[in-house]
């Protein structure tokens, strides 16, 4: 009875040992991506194309001009991410020409894919991340502010040439 108890007891701490060694091993390395977590949303969003109108109204300077929506595949919107970095060569042709965007994969982006004059293009709407906490209205309808400086801007791919034109970045009041 005296060495089955004494065998009971080593059993009963080198199980305890054994457990008490699991919790403090180390766990085997994550994956960084496995870190992201899964409610986390992309900065960027294809709008609806009922937002098409919103566009006519507020960045057409004819509104006569006849445009219509179209649907980009995935790798329309995967080039168009792809070649993102181009935005910061270009230069805005507009009321202050020779300002640039550095970094603009670090802004929200809205894309709507727009039929102009027969080319398809997709329109991309840009703003700070910084700025405030957006709800998520922004993922449905166009973004739209009259001033704020290089955290506004909008250019134009062409996913037949994978490149970004006309650079516009907002005036300051």
């Amino acid at each position: 009875v005296a060495g089955s108890l004494v065998f009971v007891a080593l059993v009963f701490i080198a199980g305890a040992l054994g457990l008490r060694l699991l919790r403090v091993a180390p766990l085997p390395a994550k994956d960084q991506s496995a870190n992201r977590s899964p409610m986390s949303k992309p900065d960027s969003v294809l709008l609806p194309a009922s937002e098409t109108a919103a566009y006519v109204k507020y960045y057409l300077a004819n509104p006569e001009i006849p445009v219509q929506s179209w649907q980009p595949s995935d790798a329309d919107l995967k080039g168009l991410e792809a070649n993102l970095p181009q935005v910061s060569n270009l230069k805005e042709n507009g009321t202050g020409p020779g300002r640039h965007i550095d970094h603009p994969n670090e802004y929200f982006r809205q894309y709507l894919p727009i039929v102009q004059s027969g080319r398809r293009q997709i329109f991309v709407n840009a703003f700070c991340r910084e700025e405030r906490d957006y709800s998520d209205e922004w993922r449905q309808r166009l973004h739209i502010v009259y001033d704020g400086g290089k955290c506004y801007w909008q250019a134009f791919y062409d996913p037949l040439t994978q490149k970004f034109s006309n650079l516009l970045i907002n005036g300051v009041a």
